[in-house]
């Protein structure tokens, strides 16, 4: 197969397979539908701990951190923009920036930005993330920067 540009069916399909969903798991604290999203065979790198996991050890964390923030009655919602989006409908590589706001129980908010780079393939029709990795290291700058998820204007074959 030749691994060419993305084409429009394929980012919306990246779209609503992976990020839409992504980012209503994280809205409604549900860990098992986000943890759906990734390959049995994750590898996922990075974050504020800078670490290198496996599926089953980021589901057990992410499995313990949301529970603790239900304990305390905090939520979490997460926003993407792109930098880079390169799929051939079966593979997929994607960069750009994160926007994650947590608020605690009294309201209290703190806004978090970072990078990430995810490569997807599609698996029985559906796109699940085999490799995620982010940093911590993007500014509000950065996001505003990148494109929107439905903006795939940059990414397409122009001519």
């Amino acid at each position: 197969m030749v691994h060419g540009a993305p084409t429009a069916r394929f980012l919306t399909e990246l779209n609503a397979d992976i990020w839409q969903p992504y980012r209503d798991a994280h809205a409604s604290g549900d860990t098992e539908a986000f943890l759906a999203l990734h390959t049995p065979e994750l590898i996922r790198a990075g974050g504020p701990g800078k670490t290198v996991q496996g599926f089953d050890e980021y589901a057990a964390l992410s499995r313990e951190w949301r529970a603790g923030m239900k304990e305390r009655g905090s939520s979490v919602a997460i926003e993407f923009r792109f930098t880079e989006r390169i799929t051939d409908g079966e593979l997929a590589s994607e960069r750009g920036v994160y926007r994650l706001t947590a608020t605690r129980a009294d309201g209290d908010q703190k806004i978090f930005h970072g990078h990430f780079h995810t490569f997807s393939r599609k698996i029985d029709g559906h796109w699940r993330i085999a490799v995620d990795y982010d940093d911590t290291n993007a500014t509000p700058a950065d996001f505003t920067a990148a494109t929107a998820p439905e903006d795939f204007a940059p990414y397409l074959v122009r001519g």
